[in-house]
């Protein structure tokens, strides 16, 4: 018996309007738009996982436990994806990071991402909702302040503790006190650094400032660094031991007080000087919007606008607020080509200039 190779009709059905439908679709970057998002997603699960450390370090076949944990019907197929976006790459029956794959999981990119994915995730996905009114920030849709905290700490031990310290050294400053300090981080790490420095942080959660107090106590500085709980913006209302502070910062907070105007800003800004009549330096670390789409500052904004936070400004901005207020600006610190485009602002009393 004779087997025919049988192999059925092709036919290729042409449409004008749908090939340039199709073409619209294709040309509007939306497909590297839909994948950049899904390797967003891709990577913080190899970071919330064990992938990562493995990958890292071993094992790394999935004979050897790499997938260990990992669901056996979906492990594979996430690997292959990896692969196919140029994140891993295989050896054998091994899976190794390539350079694409290193750069994505540094510390500092994790928390980049860990800001907007992590933090603020849940306020962009709703978007729609909160144009709408259907949700509203603060009751029906809130940011992850947890996640945002600790995000921020890495960047900030990464980029800025080497600023803090500087301007803190040029004063003479011997005990900080962070307000808003989240999860502790800059304290500790700034303590760490110098021996010398003693440091408090205040924060208005409870949570994060338990996290902070057993940071400290991990990194064995307890004896120097102390965490209690206070409003940033309410000086008088703080606990006794933040007036021990002689040098006072704080990062990446008071624009927020914008929401309820300049006047507001102003007014806390004068509230510190009379609470802290000896204060040395207040440090007021801020991020510089601009409108542009370089390393994520267009994302930036659009977060602001959707919490109703106050927005960031610019130098010059600051500068005309500090100009109305009862401090001084000295001077300014600013790190261009690394890290965030943080501004750091050295204020103190106009009697201390």
């Amino acid at each position: 018996m004779t087997i025919t190779d049988h192999r059925p009709e092709i036919i290729e059905l042409t449409d004008e309007q749908q090939r340039r439908e199709w073409q619209s679709f294709t040309l509007s970057d939306l497909p590297e738009m839909i994948s950049a998002m899904h390797v967003c997603y891709a990577v913080r699960a190899i970071a919330d996982t064990p992938l990562l450390e493995r990958l890292r370090s071993g094992p790394r076949s999935p004979a050897d436990g790499l997938l260990a944990g990992i669901d056996p019907e979906m492990g594979p197929g996430f690997l292959r994806y990896l692969v196919l976006r140029g994140i891993l790459e295989t050896r054998g029956e091994e899976f190794f990071l390539t350079r694409l794959g290193e750069f994505l999981t540094t510390d500092v990119s994790l928390a980049r991402l860990g800001v907007y994915v992590d933090a603020y995730g849940m306020v962009t996905s709703r978007t729609g909702d909160l144009l709408t009114g259907k949700a509203v920030y603060g009751k029906d849709v809130v940011r992850d302040g947890g996640k945002l905290g600790a995000h921020c700490d890495t960047l900030f031990s990464a980029f800025h503790t080497p600023t803090l310290l500087t301007a803190m050294r040029g004063r003479g400053v011997q005990r900080i006190l962070d307000i808003g300090c989240g999860g502790g981080q800059l304290v500790v790490d700034a303590c760490l650094r110098d021996p010398s420095l003693t440091g408090i942080g205040l924060d208005i959660s409870a949570d994060a400032v338990a996290v902070a107090n057993e940071h400290a106590r991990t990194c064995g500085v307890d004896d120097r660094v102390k965490f209690v709980v206070g409003d940033a913006f309410a000086p008088k209302t703080w606990p006794k031991e933040c007036f021990e502070a002689d040098g006072l910062c704080m990062m990446s907070a008071l624009h927020e007080h914008f929401r309820h105007g300049e006047q507001a800003v102003v007014d806390l800004l004068n509230e510190i000087s009379s609470t802290f009549p000896d204060l040395k330096i207040l440090l007021v670390g801020e991020p510089e919007i601009r409108y542009d789409s370089r390393e994520n500052d267009d994302d930036f904004f659009l977060i602001h606008v959707l919490t109703g936070q106050g927005l960031p400004r610019d130098r010059s901005a600051w500068f005309d607020v500090f100009q109305k207020s009862e401090l001084t600006c000295r001077r300014m610190y600013t790190r261009p080509a690394a890290g965030p485009r943080l501004c750091f602002y050295d204020l103190a009393g106009k009697d201390r200039t």
